[in-house]
């Protein structure tokens, strides 16, 4: 089971996801990592851990931060201008990239 949570935000050009999990701090700061390693190379984003718990990303026409929890995890992302038409779209594969790195709790 996928537990996602929406985040309304008032603003169409962020898409904020609240998502569980069952890693600890330790183990999703390891699937932060990797998925940071992963978004760098295959979009030219700028990626930065301004704490222990909190992971930056700058690109062309894109921002935002992963803060990450014990049980769970924040994401918001801010497109710019030219990305909004692909708001949906980009909210679902972020989703799907999701599922397939950082497992969640059943039931």
């Amino acid at each position: 089971m996928f537990l996602y949570e929406p985040r309304s935000s008032g603003s169409l050009s962020s898409i904020q996801i609240s998502r569980q999990h069952q890693l600890g701090l330790a183990g999703a700061r390891l699937a932060a990592e990797a998925i940071a390693t992963d978004l760098a190379s295959n979009y030219q984003l700028d990626i930065e851990w301004t704490d222990e718990h909190e992971l930056e990303f700058k690109g062309s026409g894109v921002d935002g931060m992963l803060t990450l929890g014990e049980t769970h995890l924040e994401l918001e992302v801010n497109l710019g201008l030219f990305l909004l038409p692909l708001r949906g779209t980009l909210e679902q594969e972020i989703l799907e990239y999701m599922a397939h790195r950082i497992p969640c709790p059943a039931g």
